[in-house]
């Protein structure tokens, strides 16, 4: 139960709540990243990320960033 509980708290603000922009942006990274992978995988070589694949990672990643400073 341990993992459960860390699972919980990741994906959860510092109310206590449950966070469903963490858990989007981690769905639209978690699914991008294992796209990647096994396109690597599958083809036997390193593909580099496109400009829009990595404009959707680092701009999900920024506007999490800037919700959590308007929170406050």
């Amino acid at each position: 139960m341990n993992i459960l509980n860390n699972i919980r708290e990741i994906f959860s603000d510092d109310g206590g709540n449950m966070s469903s922009m963490r858990l989007l942006v981690f769905l639209v990274v978690g699914t991008l990243l294992f796209n990647w992978t096994w396109i690597n995988i599958t083809t036997g070589t390193i593909v580099s990320f496109d400009w829009a694949d990595m404009g959707l990672i680092l701009g999900s990643l920024f506007i999490k960033g800037y919700q959590k400073g308007k929170e406050k």
